[in-house]
């Protein structure tokens, strides 16, 4: 038995909802004669289906209270008010969703894009005054005029106090294992860091993410990483603005040589403690 008939028994139709079901039996049966157009609408009801099935798995409270109709159409036309609830929800509880570019409430939304949450760099003009002081540190190896300018004016540093760039980084820059905020930097401004949230922008084509538990599950998980990074930084605009010599000093190295400032401390903790 279906999810739909199911309910239906469990919950007589309203004269609106079986108003809305015959005519949708009538469309259909109008187009019939059409194989390509009943291949179609069949497909769009094993669609539904598969989404109440989604909806009933995720959110088992929120469905077995919902009145939302399984036939009258919602907010994205092609699917029920259930499915649209169905959205709603992983829009709310998940990640967003209903920002980015599904604003037609005509469309298909068989698969659907997420937004990106990085600073896009290749097609946007940057405004470094809504920049975090480390994000805007980390451009000097990307936009160093204006990077330096910035913190200039921001900081009061200079670019001739510090050391020359080299134009390609230290391969132990884009080691993820490190731990390192500093790295943990470098990689979200160069767009590499292996999380979709951060790695996309709005220049690229859109990858495209299917209706189903593991995806979900799989692309909330990796919002919520996305955000704790950006409250990771939180540490590092605190240790910059306190001491910003310092810490361009251990950036740039870090650029330069792939050594962090915490490796050389242990280092020499390490000596003393032979001497003793």
């Amino acid at each position: 038995m279906s999810a739909a008939l199911g309910l239906a028994i469990s919950h007589p139709l309203s004269f609106d909802e079986r108003l809305s079901k015959s005519i949708e039996y009538l469309s259909y049966k109008a187009r019939s004669h059409d194989a390509n157009a009943a291949y179609d609408y069949v497909s769009a009801i094993v669609s539904e289906q598969q989404k109440y099935a989604l909806y009933k798995e995720m959110f088992p409270k929120e469905w077995s209270c919902s009145r939302a109709s399984l036939y009258r159409r919602g907010q994205y036309e092609k699917y029920s008010e259930r499915v649209n609830e169905l959205f709603h929800l992983i829009n709310e509880r998940c990640f967003p969703l209903l920002e980015f570019a599904h604003d037609d409430p005509e469309s298909e939304f068989e698969h659907f894009a997420i937004p990106p949450l990085n600073v896009d760099l290749c097609c946007e003009e940057i405004y470094f005054d809504n920049l975090r002081t480390s994000y805007a540190a980390g451009l000097i190896f990307y936009f160093p005029d204006e990077a330096w300018e910035f913190l200039n004016e921001r900081l009061k540093v200079s670019r001739g106090a510090f050391p020359e760039i080299n134009s390609d980084p230290h391969p132990n820059v884009w080691n993820r294992k490190s731990g390192s905020l500093l790295g943990e930097l470098l990689r979200l401004i160069d767009h590499s860091t292996g999380n979709p949230w951060l790695d996309s922008n709005y220049c690229q084509t859109a990858d495209w993410y299917s209706w189903d538990r593991e995806t979900i599950d799989e692309l909330t998980k990796e919002f919520k990483a996305a955000n704790e990074v950006f409250e990771r930084l939180g540490c590092l605009d605190e240790q910059i603005e306190a001491d910003p010599k310092k810490m361009l000093s251990a950036l740039i190295n870090f650029w330069n040589n792939g050594r962090l400032p915490d490796q050389r401390r242990v280092k020499r903790k390490r000596r003393w403690r032979k001497i003793q």
